[in-house]
């Protein structure tokens, strides 16, 4: 997100995806953006419930809920797929996140991280407490037909985890989900006049 003022000939933009403040002094011929230095100010710290915040779903996000069993640890197989004629975008890459509620229910191998250019991941985890939590996995699609706009698909896995049972083996939770591009009403055909 970008956000911007002008200043003394200068505009400051504040990159806000990058924690970072840029300018443009505007009183140079040559236009360059550069990266304002701040000395002695520490970054912001990232807090968790800041991420909450920002995960929570939006109306347009999909949430699929799938059965995470009894199992004290497991594989979480993420499988997402685009129709025929549709492949995932190369420069805008396709993200996952992961939290558990309550926060320390599960340790997981990599709370965030990119899908393959297939669209899967696997990531393991390891259950903290033996009481019921639930985990949830946030993923950012985005996938392009040849030669059109690329669109962007939000997506929810949340997986309900019961409480341990001792005997239980590795579970592997499959997290299958097959996007499907909504109709625009730009697409539909409209009547030519004569």
């Amino acid at each position: 997100m970008l956000f911007y003022i002008t200043f003394l000939g200068r505009l400051y933009i504040a990159d806000t995806n990058n924690s970072v403040i840029r300018y443009l002094d505007l009183n140079k011929s040559e236009a360059e953006v550069l990266t304002l230095e701040l000395k002695g100010v520490q970054p912001p710290l990232k807090s968790r419930s800041l991420k909450r915040l920002r995960r929570r779903s939006g109306a347009d996000t999909q949430t699929v809920v799938v059965n995470g069993g009894s199992s004290s640890e497991g594989t979480l197989n993420l499988r997402i797929s685009v129709p025929e004629g549709y492949h995932f975008s190369k420069e805008a890459k396709s993200k996952y996140s992961i939290d558990f509620d309550p926060d320390n229910a599960a340790e997981v191998d990599s709370l965030e991280g990119n899908l393959s250019p297939e669209g899967s991941a696997v990531v393991h985890f390891r259950r903290s407490s033996a009481s019921p939590s639930t985990g949830r996995v946030y993923c950012k699609v985005y996938y392009c037909k040849e030669d059109e706009v690329c669109l962007y698909q939000s997506l929810t896995f949340e997986v309900p985890f019961q409480e341990v049972s001792p005997d239980s083996a590795p579970a592997m939770i499959s997290l299958p989900f097959d996007v499907k591009p909504k109709t625009s009403p730009t697409s539909l055909q409209i009547p030519a006049r004569t």
